[in-house]
């Protein structure tokens, strides 16, 4: 016997069934149960009209690489106060091609955590998190001497992934002896693209958010947790501070 699904139940569902391209008509945040919910008990004609969705993105960048935010992220309660820069790649499984967006992307879905923003190598910025929504990616630390900030960066930074490779004594946690050397050189560092991206990416959110643009506000992930290594040795922060100011 077959059970006829109420035009209400089909709608949920058609809503739901849309998460896989994570958008709707006229909002660019992921449709989780609790938004389908929302939406269908509104009427027909105004579900064509609905606002955007509250998702602050910075303007330059794609949302071609959004997490799974109901799994990688929260809604924020307090403005940001602090950006943090991290380096990231795929060199561990991959030393050949160790920048390809997708293997980037399911590091951090396959390891439980997420960032705001990534940059590639030629500077494109895609987002990951929006910055409404806290992103997982500062870990355990301490900052300024401030109990606020222990533990709970989080809540407080927004978070930037540069896909770069740092250092041979930034990466020999994650690499055996002699791998480094191996690498192609073009690999290692970051580029001149990304620091352009960098710098206006921090710029634009420094004024939204009326963050100081020093090196207390715009710090490391190695600044915050002294057993992490990026964005390391190899980032030059003169050009970004000099950038900036």
């Amino acid at each position: 016997m077959r059970t006829k699904i109420p035009a209400f139940g089909m709608l949920v569902i058609l809503l739901l069934s849309l998460c896989a391209c994570r958008q709707f008509p006229g909002v660019t945040q992921p449709i989780t149960k609790e938004i389908a919910l929302q939406i269908a008990e509104l009427p027909a004609e105004a579900i064509s009209d609905l606002p955007t969705a509250p998702v602050t993105m910075y303007k330059n960048a794609s949302e071609a690489y959004l997490c799974p935010l109901e799994d990688y992220s929260w809604e924020r309660k307090y403005d940001p106060e602090f950006v943090m820069v991290h380096f990231t790649s795929a060199v561990v499984t991959n030393r050949e091609d160790p920048y390809d967006p997708s293997a980037l992307r399911a590091l951090f879905v396959e390891n439980g955590v997420s960032t705001h923003y990534l940059i590639r190598r030629d500077g494109t910025v895609l987002c990951m998190v929006p910055e409404n929504r806290v992103a997982w990616h500062a870990g355990v630390g301490e900052w300024l001497e401030d109990e606020k900030y222990t533990n709970t960066m989080n809540e407080y930074a927004i978070g930037i992934e540069l896909a770069a490779i740092g250092s041979e004594t930034d990466m020999e946690k994650y690499l055996p002896a002699g791998a480094y050397s191996q690498l192609d050189a073009a690999h290692l560092g970051f580029t001149d693209a990304q620091y352009e991206s960098l710098a206006a990416l921090v710029t634009d959110l420094c004024e939204r958010y009326r963050i100081p643009m020093d090196r207390e506000h715009i710090i490391g992930h190695d600044a915050y947790s002294p057993e992490k290594h990026d964005p390391g040795e190899l980032f030059d922060w003169n050009r970004l501070l000099t950038a900036e100011s």
